[in-house]
């Protein structure tokens, strides 16, 4: 995002101070018109780019289990397949005993 030196410079600011600090100054009326813009834009900013990591966070824990769902499904397969391998052996030594 292009922004205006004087505008980065203030972001800049916001950052060192964190959001915290940033709405208590903002709740107290300390900024004045231009920072009171800035500071708004800034945590507005903020809050988007949190959820957008929570966003990248959701798809990667879906990714996830998927992948966990899937390895489950094979190892049923799997149990299914044996079970039905051990059977005929079964019958197999039944009826040739």
């Amino acid at each position: 995002m292009a922004m205006i030196p004087d505008l980065e410079r203030r972001w800049k600011q916001f950052d060192e101070l964190g959001e915290a600090e940033v709405r208590k100054r903002l709740a107290a009326g300390i900024y004045g018109e231009p920072n009171l813009h800035a500071a708004r834009e800034w945590l507005d900013y903020k809050e988007q780019q949190r959820q957008l990591d929570a966003d990248a966070d959701r798809r990667s824990s879906s990714a996830d289990e998927r992948r966990i769902a899937r390895s489950a499904k094979n190892a049923a397969w799997i149990a299914a397949i044996a079970a039905i391998i051990a059977a005929i052996f079964a019958i197999i030594a039944f009826v040739f005993r």
